[in-house]
C-alpha cells in the first residue's frame, strides 16, 4: 500500500489543469547567484509534493499553477477542523501601576 505523505491538492490541481510534473517544473524558475535562470528538476519537486515543502516552496508551486496558496489544501483542512477553546483567558498590564490584570472570557 502507498503511503501518502501529506494531503495537498497538487495532483488533483494538475490533473484539472491537463499539467505533467514536466510542463510544472518548466513553471518554476529560480535566479541564482549569477543572475542565470534555471528550472528545478522533476525529482526536486516530486519530493517538495510529497514531502513536507516549505512555505517558500508552497508559494512557488501556487503560482506555477495559477492558484491561491490555499487551493493546494482541501477544504476539509481549513476551518472545518478548526477547534476553538471554550475558555480563553486573557492578560494585560496597567499602564498606570503596571499590576497584571488577568480575565478569562467564556465563549457561547
Amino acid at each position: 500500500m502507498e503511503r501518502k505523505r501529506n494531503n495537498l491538492r497538487i495532483a488533483q490541481i494538475m490533473q484539472e489543469k491537463g499539467l505533467t510534473l514536466t510542463d510544472l517544473t518548466a513553471k518554476i524558475i529560480r535566479t541564482d547567484k549569477n543572475n542565470n535562470q534555471r528550472t528545478i528538476t522533476k525529482a526536486t519537486l516530486c519530493s517538495r509534493i510529497n514531502g513536507n515543502p516549505s512555505l517558500s516552496n508552497l508559494y512557488e508551486i501556487a503560482d506555477a499553477l495559477g492558484v491561491k496558496i490555499t487551493e493546494l489544501f482541501p477544504e476539509e483542512d481549513q476551518w472545518q477542523k478548526r477547534v476553538f477553546p471554550r475558555k480563553i483567558k486573557m492578560q494585560t498590564t496597567c499602564p498606570s501601576c503596571g499590576a497584571k490584570i488577568s480575565t478569562t472570557v467564556e465563549a457561547e
